[in-house]
């Protein structure tokens, strides 16, 4: 990994964009530490070098990486605990806080398994300064298409050039995909995306800012030509959190084979535009289920403390009544339990 790129991911757990501890709950109990190591992909479009955090079960000692009210204890470049992991790819698509779910995956690692927080290209780029506002990408480049692509590459790059690569099951391998993440992890498993529906959407809803980043005009850089994409054998089980589920036509999903779990937040598409009814109804085999019940759609993202609230934006908002704490009390112990069947995978 290039000497930027290192600075870039260190300059996320440093600015505090992370967030911050939950509060003490019921949970399954941690059976080991956190270790975090850094490597990097080549994104397909550009071929330019693209970070990728790894999360992973140790009995190193940790150390507080902290900023504020926002803290990280891990143990960098920490030995692993176990000679076999199964290992989560974690994607939440284009974002300016790439690392906005770091809490569930340090939760899995703790718990003895590998975590993959992969950046995409189209959110903040690798050698941005994100306190600087520059560097951003969103609606200037068709993502769509790339995101599936990224997320594959970054499958290669932990199991073919990463130190922790041998260690990984290939035969328990699930990805975590949130909004747009969600989009990449159904096509990479096999479903065929149409940005072409893009246009309409865009024109119908131009303020909604998960599809349609530069308003209506977001669909102008969009090929509406079909995208045909193999399933990936060596995705074994999807998690989908509020994923974008616009860009299926009827029958896209029919190759998505694997077991799938899919959470909704009741508050969360409003507007219509995500549709991740429409996911629920194309997927061959029924999914687990779970309509989040006055969930807006950032309640997958970790809570912060009201005090840090002004940098988060609407990220931290959810609908009145709705505790994003409480919520996330039982979710990742519910996402370990799930990949824990699916991917067979105790400790």
């Amino acid at each position: 990994m290039g000497r930027r790129t290192r600075r870039w991911v260190l300059a996320l757990l440093m600015t505090g964009l992370l967030p911050a501890a939950l509060p003490a709950r019921a949970e399954t109990p941690a059976q080991f530490r956190a270790a975090v190591s850094q490597i990097a992909y080549a994104d397909p479009g550009t071929g330019k070098t693209v970070p990728i955090l790894l999360l992973y079960p140790t009995r190193d000692h940790v150390q507080p990486i902290r900023r504020g009210p926002y803290h990280l204890n891990v143990a960098p470049e920490g030995g692993p605990a176990l000679d076999s992991l199964p290992l989560v790819m974690m994607t939440q698509g284009p974002a300016r806080n790439g690392l906005a779910m770091v809490s569930v995956g340090l939760f899995l690692a703790r718990r003895g398994m590998m975590t993959a927080i992969v950046t995409h290209l189209g959110g903040m780029e690798p050698d941005a300064d994100p306190r600087a506002g520059k560097g951003d990408r969103v609606g200037t480049v068709p993502l769509w298409p790339e995101l599936p692509l990224q997320l594959r590459a970054a499958l290669d790059a932990v199991l073919d050039s990463s130190p922790m690569g041998f260690r990984v099951d290939r035969q328990r391998i699930g990805v975590l995909g949130y909004a747009a993440g969600g989009h990449a992890a159904l096509a990479a498993a096999g479903g065929v995306a149409d940005p072409g529906r893009l246009a309409q959407i865009c024109a119908t809803h131009p303020d909604d800012r998960t599809l349609c980043p530069a308003g209506a005009k977001t669909a102008a850089a969009v090929s509406p030509k079909r995208l045909e994409a193999a399933s990936d054998p060596r995705i074994r089980s999807l998690l989908l959190m509020d994923p974008v589920g616009a860009l299926f036509a009827d029958g896209a999903l029919s190759r998505v084979t694997v077991p799938v779990r899919l959470y909704e937040a009741e508050k969360g598409d409003e507007s219509g535009a995500l549709q991740v009814a429409r996911v629920r109804g194309l997927l061959p085999r029924p999914p687990e289920y779970d309509l989040v019940p006055s969930a807006g759609h950032y309640a997958f993202l970790t809570p912060v403390p009201a005090s840090a609230a002004a940098r988060f934006g609407a990220t931290v908002q959810d609908p009145p009544g709705f505790d994003r704490a409480a919520f996330h009390a039982r979710l990742n112990d519910e996402v370990l339990d799930y990949f824990r069947r699916t991917l067979n995978a105790v400790p």
